[in-house]
């Protein structure tokens, strides 16, 4: 079965090369690596351990996205290319036309939860949650790793851009993936079970790469969305171990913070919230949550604003490093 991408003179002129992972389908295909066994000399280390760390919020994640076959396409939205917190504001954003539509299709090949229902009427708070679980699942499964993906994804990229300028587009297809095939204006892609036309109708390609992408290139379904197509990069086959074994991250924090506090500041990372809700989050007492996202603030790690009568907390990127490991 083929995917066949119709190009006209302008699309070429607006096709462009991701120079990094979006991070909402590296969350995504992620999470369909999770629930599969494929290519353990690459992903097992990282199955093994991501699945025996995930929360409730992260599992609620994979009703939404199975392992083989359709997930909606409103988990990766175009914005995320521009950054994880902008493409979680469109995830947030989307119509409920669109979601309604998109799980329903989802509904046909797989039975749904009841919350999906109430999501699928744009309720926001079943929404937020969800977002929140993407964040989550970023920010502990994904980020950890995204030094060593570095060392994958870019020098392939630098290769990719060198070809385009030195060689034009058509010299591209066949290093990105063996089942691409370009045969002027149409870019073919063997798939499966897809066979469907895409028409860019001057719209251009978004190509990005992915090191969680494991077998073929993936698209959206919907063709009136942004077009893209996620390709696969594979690491160095002389790396033998390719997904790193990292400390205990959340032991590591609590050692440097303390218990509680690394639980505040982890409460905070799930998503902005008043002292009320942190101390719900976390079990404490209100003064309590109030006296550790103080300090949090007075040691830049949190971002707290003052709204009216109440205070709203958030993590920033200082405390989104302490918890990650990583610098972002």
């Amino acid at each position: 079965m083929v995917f066949r991408i119709h190009f006209e003179c302008s699309d070429l002129a607006r096709t462009t090369i991701a120079q990094r992972p979006d991070p909402l389908w590296e969350v995504l295909l992620g999470l369909h690596i999770l629930q599969g066994d494929e290519e353990p000399e690459v992903y097992g280390a990282w199955r093994e351990r991501a699945r025996s760390r995930l929360s409730a919020l992260e599992q609620e994640l994979l009703a939404l996205t199975p392992p083989v076959g359709y997930s909606p396409d409103f988990l990766t939205p175009r914005a995320a290319g521009d950054g994880l917190d902008a493409g979680l504001t469109a995830v947030a954003a989307t119509p409920a036309v669109q979601l309604r539509s998109e799980l329903r299709r989802l509904s046909d090949s797989v039975r749904l939860p009841g919350w999906t229902r109430r999501l699928a009427t744009g309720d926001t708070k079943v929404m937020t949650r969800l977002v929140h679980g993407l964040r989550s699942f970023h920010r502990t499964k994904i980020a950890p790793q995204m030094p060593m993906i570095a060392t994958t994804i870019q020098p392939a990229v630098a290769r990719h851009n060198d070809t385009v300028a030195s060689n034009g587009f058509e010299s591209l297809i066949p290093e990105l993936h063996q089942s691409l095939r370009w045969s002027a204006p149409v870019l073919s892609v063997d798939t499966p079970h897809i066979d469907r036309d895409l028409y860019l109708n001057g719209r251009g390609l978004r190509l990005v790469p992915s090191f969680f992408c494991w077998k073929y290139p993936v698209m959206l379904l919907d063709p009136s969305l942004p077009p893209v197509l996620v390709y696969p990069v594979r690491p160095d086959p002389g790396q033998p171990e390719v997904v790193v074994r990292r400390p205990d991250r959340d032991r590591a924090v609590a050692d440097l913070l303390g218990k509680t506090r690394a639980l505040v500041l982890k409460g905070i990372s799930v998503g902005a919230c008043s002292t009320s809700e942190l101390a719900a989050r976390v079990g404490i007492s209100l003064a309590s949550a109030s006296e550790h996202a103080r300090i949090l603030h007075d040691t830049g790690l949190v971002t707290t604003h003052r709204i009216g009568s109440s205070v709203r907390h958030s993590l920033n990127p200082v405390g989104a490093d302490v918890l990650s490991g990583i610098r972002t």
